[in-house]
């Protein structure tokens, strides 16, 4: 069997794979990027890929009509649901994912940013990719928006009245949160965004005592979650490939 092909859609410079780099290549995932940020296109078609991951990014979903390699990663995540390709979306790659689903897209009541615990539901225990975050897991959140639950989606994890984490079928999955952030990543988010973090009204000490308190946890439940979602991966390419 050819090595797993995955494709990674980074939408920002600084928001790459991070701490979930390190587990896929370990799981014996052959990687190709995507940075929209350079390129409108993806390097190669759907059709060569075992799987698809994409990551955060600072734009929105709802920015669509402006920025033309929204639509085509939209088309792309719609047709990995067609055809049963692994998805794992991250943040905007989770409401990317919900909205490929049918989602609406929204301004959240409220901005999420910093450490958060999510509370997921009895199903986590069952799901192969999303068991591996726990039930009650701190995790690092920074975004802006939320979107409605798409009818296909099944909620795994919930805070403060938003959806942190779902699967659509038995291949696709979404997390609103930062699973890939890093105490490196953080504190680079910290200097880079501050002034936009203290109008949100964000406790600089406190992002940091967290991030010092919770990174080993993130950390094993970053790679546990990385190990599942190659797993995916691999069993669909032999699906594919033999």
């Amino acid at each position: 069997m050819p090595q797993p092909r995955l494709l990674v859609i980074q939408h920002n410079l600084d928001d790459s794979l991070n701490e979930l780099g390190g587990a896929l290549v370990a799981a014996g995932m052959r990687i190709d990027t995507w940075c929209t940020f350079l390129t409108e296109t993806p390097p190669q078609p759907l059709e060569l890929f075992d799987g698809v991951l994409s990551l955060g990014g600072t734009d929105s979903v709802a920015d669509e009509p402006h920025l033309p390699w929204i639509t085509r990663e939209r088309h792309l995540t719609e047709a990995a649901l067609a055809s049963g390709t692994p998805i794992l979306g991250i943040c905007f790659g989770a409401q990317m994912l919900a909205r490929a689903a049918g989602a609406e897209i929204m301004r959240a009541p409220r901005p999420e940013i910093g450490w958060h615990e999510v509370q997921m539901s009895p199903a986590a225990a069952s799901d192969p990719v999303l068991a591996a975050l726990g039930q009650r897991p701190h995790v690092f959140q920074f975004h802006y928006d939320t979107f409605t639950t798409p009818d296909a989606a099944t909620v795994i994890g919930a805070a403060n009245g938003m959806t942190q984490a779902f699967r659509i079928g038995e291949r696709a999955w979404g997390v609103q949160f930062h699973v890939e952030a890093n105490p490196a990543l953080i504190h680079a988010w910290i200097a880079t965004f501050d002034e936009e973090m203290a109008q949100a009204g964000v406790d600089f000490e406190q992002v940091r005592a967290l991030t010092a308190e919770h990174w080993r946890g993130a950390r094993d439940r970053s790679e546990a979650l990385a190990a599942a979602f190659a797993g995916r991966v691999t069993a669909h390419a032999i699906d594919r490939h033999g």
